[in-house]
């Protein structure tokens, strides 16, 4: 029995669409697979007024009325989604699975790809690395942190 439900943390960069590749291979291009992008982008620091600005920690308040906040995010997440299916369109076209994709706002990017893939019912993150700093060894810090604190399966890829 495969993967048929699979997670993809992408952030634009050759190693992410090649982790996106490998996703595919992976549930064997099954039309009964769900493979999930995500993206993960820190929260909008416009709209949010926060001591974590300074800091690096606290509790944020509303640059914008309370009423407006939640449709200008929503208009910011849909930007985002179809920007990032946009940029995976030459991978998935012929994919015949469902292809769903997320920009996530999160401040822990480690944390935040474990929970969408908790949130996602993913059996399995497929991700890239980069693999930038010699502190981590050949794999990338986000990548590394994945794979030590998720309990779903990664799948790291170059």
């Amino acid at each position: 029995m495969g993967y048929t439900n699979v997670l993809v943390p992408y952030d634009e960069s050759e190693h992410a669409r090649n982790a996106l590749r490998e996703a595919i291979k992976v549930v064997n291009n099954s039309p009964d697979a769900t493979i999930t992008i995500v993206e993960v982008s820190a929260p909008p620091q416009d709209l949010v007024l926060s001591s974590i600005n300074k800091s690096g920690f606290g509790m944020g308040s509303s640059l914008v009325p309370k009423d407006e906040f939640a449709k200008v995010m929503e208009s910011r997440t849909e930007e985002g989604d179809e920007e990032l299916r946009k940029d995976i369109a030459d991978i998935v076209v012929n994919f015949p699975g469902t292809v769903n994709v997320q920009l996530t706002y999160g401040i822990y990017t480690v944390e935040t790809i474990i929970d969408a893939a908790k949130h996602n019912g993913c059996e399995l993150i497929v991700m890239g690395s980069r693999g930038l700093g010699a502190i981590r060894g050949m794999i990338g810090s986000v990548s590394y942190g994945v794979l030590r604190e998720s309990e779903v399966p990664v799948l790291i890829t170059k």
